[in-house]
């Protein structure tokens, strides 16, 4: 049986309301640590909560993802896995099945409703029910075919296949079938063009698989086979990342990245076009230090894992 608790208060939480008028004059409503000449991420409301605390310690957030009736599941620091409503209030939590070593860092949740969790410090893939019930592990330690090195991120694609990403040994990504069959596997430990150095998210749109390659300061796209498609940004750009350590799909043809070094949330077209940049490092309210993981459980939402000031932000946006 699985460990549930399902608390009786809200976590803690603070609101703020921007101001919609400053933002159509062009006047800065909080610092956003963004080049004048790439277009603002226009904001209208922040909110931020924190975790339910674990016995006399706040975790942290790691990462986080939504699943198809909107609720988010988040990875913190204190090898939990918590699952949220909408309106943030915690529906369930389980604890990994060990974390005396490390947490995980990336979770997936499949179409079939199962639940993957990038256990990072075990080495493996751990699979659980919709419900937290544990039901079965891929791989072990190694460098071999579906094997892990320290897997940070997961991502289905539309026909039901998954990608593992690995920072550890290959830094490399492999494709699994649904029940956790290996297929194939690419990259390597590099900066030429299809080598990586912290592949730390992965997302599919749009036929092809997007790889946040954190510290090459770049996103690699790829089709379900490995060949590499483009690099993101293009030579000529004005937004150049800063540590992308997640990358998420929106629900109108985009995508967002948030920036661990740079504080930032980024909205980009397919081809990398920047389309709105939001936040700067600090611990204000609009402010985010080394957050490390978002998702949008609806057009207009992002939620993001702000790690080091150990809070989950809520951006409510104003998009068109």
């Amino acid at each position: 049986m699985t460990l549930m608790q399902r608390p009786e208060e809200r976590p803690a939480r603070r609101q703020f309301l921007c101001n919609a008028g400053a933002w159509l004059a062009g006047v800065a409503v909080w610092p956003t640590g963004c080049r004048s000449r790439l277009p603002v991420l226009e904001v209208v409301r922040v909110d931020a909560f924190t975790l339910p605390p674990l016995a006399d310690s706040l975790p942290a957030p790691r990462t986080l993802t939504c699943d198809r009736h909107g609720r988010i599941l988040v990875l913190d620091d204190g090898g939990r896995v918590l699952r949220f409503f909408p309106d943030r209030t915690l529906d369930t939590l389980w604890p990994m099945p060990a974390s005396e070593i490390g947490n995980p860092e990336g979770v997936c949740v499949l179409r079939d409703g199962r639940i993957l969790v990038a256990d990072t410090h075990y080495d493996r893939v751990v699979v659980f029910s919709d419900s937290g019930e544990l039901l079965e592990t891929w791989g072990t330690k190694g460098d071999g075919p579906g094997q892990f090195q320290w897997p940070v991120a997961v991502a289905e694609d539309d026909r039901g296949f998954v990608y593992v990403a690995e920072y550890g040994g290959r830094n490399r990504v492999q494709k699994f079938d649904a029940s956790g069959r290996f297929l194939t596997a690419w990259g390597g430990h590099g900066t030429k063009p299809g080598l990586f150095q912290r592949p730390s998210g992965v997302v599919w749109l749009d036929g092809a698989l997007f790889v946040a390659d954190a510290f090459n300061n770049r996103i690699q796209v790829f089709d379900d086979d490995g060949r590499l498609l483009r690099i993101l940004p293009p030579e000529v750009s004005d937004w150049i990342p800063s540590y992308p350590y997640d990358i998420a799909a929106g629900q109108r043809d985009d995508l967002f990245v948030v920036e661990y070094r740079a504080g930032c949330v980024t909205r980009l077209d397919p081809q990398g076009r920047c389309l709105g940049r939001f936040g700067s490092p600090g611990s204000a309210l609009g402010q985010f230090h080394t957050p490390w993981g978002l998702t949008l459980p609806d057009v207009r939402t992002v939620w993001v894992a702000d790690t080091g000031n150990r809070r989950i932000v809520e951006l409510r946006l104003q998009i068109d």
